[in-house]
């Protein structure tokens, strides 16, 4: 992060940890049940995720040549791989002969064979052989390759646009955030997975909510982050939008260092070590400071409106923990068991959405991040239910 931002971040910082108060929304903000539940209004958000650069993968996942890795994301099998040059690529994973799926799971292989009748496939793509190929003479193999997406490498993440033929510009789809962003480093951080594809049963937005707020931390998770909720500042953060996406900043320091930290000269103020962000990146990636590492995570709707799908793992700068910290291992486990914790509620509010009599959710103003959220999706989509009180 450039380091004039810091700074006036660290301004803001300081305010809302002085009041005890949070930036606030100018309105509550009443979501039409419909925003859920509706199928046209699911059919626009799929088109949306079909159609945006979704980060699919961290490049560390497969970091070799010859690596792949196969995921699901918005309803399709997709396979990545990179290449003996070290390009990486990702391409359906169905086979041309009769539609089976050639590639499971993940590792390092010179090429992939279908189940079904054996058709062979390279880690370009390219289809390379089939049994009995003396009864194919004729064939033109080059145009039977795995179908390809439109895909870019970009820091330190693989992003795909799931639809082949489209346009795919990463730096573009960040727009202001592209800088901060790739000043993260996740180029140089290790993944580690915590949730390989976890389908829940709600609306994705429903889930999306909870990412964006802390209010439910000392409730659901009491035992995971043990905060205490009358003493725990849990909404004491600022929001930011930049086009569809968002920044979430909160202090890291308490009320009793901020007179401390205003008599310090600026130039004397770090922060990176003051301040904890997670950016919400449209459509459905969360990225998060935590500790010494990164929260990195997917979120995509499902066939219905009541399903949607989440992959979460932690993103680690180095292999061993510094000194008085988790390991990186036992960070993914500690947020793998906070999304199991987060699942049972996420899957009532989903049932809630579904079959409750009232009309609307109620967003408070002091849930800002979830207002945008909503706000930049309904933006997209052309959505204009979303009402203020």
């Amino acid at each position: 992060m450039q380091r004039e931002i810091g700074i006036a971040l660290m301004k803001r910082a300081l305010d809302i940890m002085e009041a005890q108060r949070p930036e606030m929304a100018e309105s509550h903000m009443e979501v039409p049940l419909d925003f859920y539940n509706d199928e046209t209004v699911a059919e626009k958000e799929r088109e949306l995720f079909e159609t945006s650069p979704l980060a699919l993968v961290a490049s560390s996942e497969i970091p070799e040549p010859h690596d792949y890795l196969v995921r699901s994301a918005v309803g399709r099998s997709v396979l990545l791989t990179r290449d003996a040059d070290g390009e990486a690529h990702a391409f359906l994973n169905y086979c041309r002969h009769r539609g089976a799926e050639p590639v499971q799971g993940c590792g390092n292989a010179r090429s992939f064979t279908c189940p079904y009748h054996a058709w062979s496939y390279d880690i370009r793509g390219r289809l390379v052989g089939m049994p009995h190929r003396d009864r194919f003479e004729g064939l033109d193999l080059s145009r039977l390759s795995l179908v390809e997406l439109p895909s870019e490498e970009r820091h330190g993440f693989l992003w795909v646009v799931v639809r082949p033929g489209a346009e795919i510009d990463v730096a573009a789809h960040l727009g202001e955030l592209d800088a901060e962003i790739a000043s993260l480093g996740c180029a140089n951080m290790g993944y580690y997975s915590a949730l390989s594809h976890e389908p829940l049963a709600s609306n994705w937005k429903s889930v999306a909510e909870g990412l964006l707020e802390g209010l439910h931390v000392p409730y659901v998770h009491p035992g995971t982050f043990a905060l205490n909720p009358q003493a725990a500042a849990v909404d004491i953060a600022f929001f930011d939008s930049f086009g569809p996406h968002i920044r979430w900043g909160m202090p890291m320091f308490g009320r009793d260092e901020v007179a401390r930290i205003r008599a310090t000269p600026e130039e004397e103020w770090d922060p990176a070590a003051s301040i904890g962000c997670i950016w919400w990146i449209a459509p459905g990636l969360l990225i998060a400071q935590e500790l010494y590492g990164l929260i990195y995570a997917d979120l995509c709707p499902g066939d219905n409106v009541s399903e949607a799908f989440f992959r979460y793992g932690w993103l680690s700068p180095t292999a061993e923990a510094p000194e008085g910290f988790s390991s990186p291992a036992e960070m993914a486990a500690r947020a793998a068991k906070a999304v199991r914790q987060d699942q049972p509620v996420w899957e009532t509010c989903g049932r809630g959405l579904a079959r409750g009599a009232h009309d609307a959710t109620l967003i408070g103003r002091n849930e800002k991040g979830v207002q945008l959220m909503h706000e930049s999706v309904a933006k997209q989509i052309g959505y204009t239910g979303l009402r203020y009180c």
